[in-house]
């Protein structure tokens, strides 16, 4: 086959699986949980053979939909919040996006749960770089110098832990991100933590 060819055959390839990632994030939007992978066939405008040739399981397909709304949405943030030189505002853009890209998502999140698709591996890929901004953050003096990197994952499971509480598209939660960033600063602590636990590997629940 001539290279050209191939090149037109790998783009169309490409073309319909993104497609399909978007279709699927558009029949999770619509607020069912359950929706059937005949469903996101249609709605993508192909075979279900197509569709399972792709992703031969819910889970696989759930996990694609949730790596492209974090390229989308929490990536360029990152990079943001990297480039930030005032460290508490790195820390709040980069909460920011995580909690709202959840607080967008909660039915993709819900499904991805559902199926155990949502595993600490993929939530580790925020975790790290979060880490990273307070930890610049301690050595600049603006963070208190007694958290750790364990202390990450469950600041931003409490405050995706708040979502359940507003209407949909309420962003009532950013006091708490507030709040909570503002916790993160040394002025007041009058005594050291208690030791932190291990960041056990599980799944989450939405």
């Amino acid at each position: 086959m001539p290279e050209t060819s191939r090149q037109h055959l790998r783009a169309d390839a490409a073309r319909n699986l993104r497609r399909i990632v978007e279709a699927a994030h558009v029949v999770f939007s619509r607020g069912d949980p359950n929706v059937s992978m005949e469903e996101i066939a249609a709605e993508a405008g192909v075979g279900i053979a197509t569709l399972y040739r792709r992703f031969p399981s819910k889970e696989d397909l759930v996990r694609a939909v949730l790596d492209q709304r974090f390229t989308d949405l929490i990536t360029p943030a990152l990079k943001c919040a990297e480039q930030e030189p005032d460290l508490r505002k790195a820390v709040l853009l980069a909460l920011e996006a995580g909690v709202s890209c959840a607080a967008q998502e909660q039915i993709a999140l819900s499904v991805a749960s559902n199926v155990g698709a949502l595993t600490m591996d993929l939530a580790w890929r925020f975790f790290e770089p979060v880490s990273k901004l307070i930890r610049r953050g301690q050595e600049a003096g603006v963070f208190r110098a007694d958290l750790v990197p364990e202390d990450t994952p469950r600041l931003v499971l409490m405050l995706v832990g708040t979502l359940p509480s507003f209407e949909p598209g309420s962003d009532g939660w950013r006091r708490y991100l507030e709040l909570l960033v503002d916790g993160l600063a040394p002025g007041g602590t009058t005594s050291r933590l208690p030791s932190a636990a291990p960041v056990r590997d599980h799944c989450p629940k939405f």
